[in-house]
């Protein structure tokens, strides 16, 4: 898989970005959750946590 960065806010790869795969699917890098009220999650899934300005900005993007 092969990703492109739409979103982000450091040049060094080490903070929440999101990428678009060539698959024509989203890959967001943030800071792991692991418990919050109301989150469930599967076995295999992860929760990252990112600003809410950032998803904003992909969604720009990517649109």
């Amino acid at each position: 898989m092969k990703v492109r960065k739409v979103a982000g806010t450091c040049h060094d790869g080490t903070c929440p970005t999101v990428y678009v795969t060539d698959t024509g699917s989203v890959v967001v890098q943030g800071y792991a959750v692991s418990q919050a009220d109301g989150l469930t999650l599967a076995d295999g899934e992860q929760a990252v946590e990112i600003p809410a300005d950032l998803l904003s900005n992909a969604l720009e993007d990517i649109r």
